[in-house]
């Protein structure tokens, strides 16, 4: 009951939105102010009859705001991509996979996420391919070096406290922990500097000792008391494969959008998040989900 008074609205929006980041690259605040009214009002309206849980929504829209806002600080969203992202996750009834405390986001940022790799992954094979020994070059440099050394560095630390705080919420599925790791890897990459020692490694772990020390034991402590097999020498040889594998992929994201800024240009959020939003309403996510923990189950074989 509650999809069929909320789907209309979202159609709405999807298709104005959509229409308008295609045509001028712009999602119009005229456009989400409606969608926002329209929203509330239903919302409240389904409360009032006892059809649907106003809090629900209002945590799930809070949530999106959050991650909204700290893609759009990072630069990896406009304002008007969090703002939408904030209103579908608000205007959303309960989706299909809604195994998560915040299922409207997780299944929205999920589907979207996986839409437009898949989209965009031919467009940045092929630019990896054309311009590889230009990235190769780019990568190698000093400066880049040192950015991704600290990146490499702080993320490892910061998953290293997550991975138990993972298993506490029942977080075990390989693909949502590197779109985490991902992100994580993104907001600790700093604006690379103009001269840099060439001892940037040695300096990194000077300047940084007793914050490394901090969190190894922090990690460590977390580990022995909420999921003591991690510290399994399979456990922690897992942990360091995810790692790398994280930095490898999130330094060859991050190189070839920092290289060719027009990716930026190139990708209308809209249509994708239009797209997520249906797709949380199939069981496109759930199945997905299903195939990835067959693979986990054997991985840990």
């Amino acid at each position: 009951m509650s999809l069929m008074i909320f789907f209309p609205i979202i159609l709405i929006i999807g298709a104005l939105t959509t229409f308008t980041d295609l045509k001028s690259k712009k999602i119009y605040n005229q456009h989400l102010v409606i969608g926002a009214i329209i929203g509330i009002i239903v919302t409240a309206y389904s409360a009032l009859f006892k059809q649907e849980q106003i809090l629900f929504h209002i945590f799930n829209g809070f949530a999106a705001f959050i991650i909204g806002f700290i893609l759009h600080r990072f630069s990896l969203w406009r304002g008007g991509d969090a703002k939408l992202f904030t209103l579908y996750a608000f205007l959303m009834p309960i989706p299909a996979y809604a195994h998560s405390p915040c299922p409207n986001v997780v299944s929205l940022f999920a589907c979207s996420f996986i839409a437009g790799m898949i989209i965009l992954m031919p467009v940045f094979i092929k630019d990896i391919l054309i311009h590889h020994k230009i990235i190769l070059n780019d990568l190698l440099l000093p400066v880049k070096l040192n950015a991704l050394a600290q990146a490499i560095v702080s993320m490892a630390l910061l998953s290293w406290i997550l991975f138990p705080v993972y298993y506490l919420a029942r977080i075990t599925n390989h693909v949502i922990i590197l779109m985490i790791t991902f992100l994580i890897f993104n907001s600790m990459y700093p604006s690379v500097k103009k001269e840099v020692n060439k001892n940037f490694l040695i300096d990194i772990f000077k300047r940084g000792f007793f914050k490394i020390i901090l969190y190894t034991v922090l990690g460590f402590l977390l580990r022995l008391w909420l999921a003591p097999n991690y510290l399994s020498f399979p456990a922690i040889t897992r942990f360091i494969m995810m790692i790398t594998l994280s930095a490898v992929i999130s330094t060859c994201i991050r190189t070839t959008f920092d290289h060719f800024k027009d990716y930026h240009e190139r990708v209308p959020f809209a249509p994708l998040l239009f797209i997520g939003c249906l797709l949380s309403y199939t069981p496109f996510l759930t199945r997905l989900m299903h195939m990835v923990t067959k693979w986990n189950v054997l991985y840990s074989r």
